[in-house]
């Protein structure tokens, strides 16, 4: 899904969208999109053993490399570190 497709279902123009998103929700469209992926690869993270690149795809993210930085920026780790760290709380519980 992107702003544009979704500004047309709801009859907006782009502009009128972001806006309305920005002020009904106080985060860009396209940073609540990624924070609601980067969500759903934490899920992914935690409950399978994939691989980082295939939760990357499942996730939504066309490349490795932009997911690891927008994964860093929202979660100010890696997705590695991230698992780690999950397993790691685990076993010391």
């Amino acid at each position: 899904i992107d702003q544009k497709t979704l500004a047309k279902k709801l009859f907006m123009s782009e502009s009128a969208f972001s806006h309305f998103f920005k002020k009904a929700t106080g985060k860009t469209f396209n940073f609540y999109l990624n924070e609601l992926r980067i969500g759903f690869a934490c899920k992914k993270l935690i409950e399978t053993d994939e691989t980082i690149a295939k939760v990357c795809y499942q996730s939504g993210f066309q490349n490795l490399s932009n997911f690891n930085k927008r994964f860093l920026a929202i979660k100010s780790c890696t997705p590695k570190q991230f698992r780690q760290n999950f397993s790691k709380n685990i076993l010391n519980k």
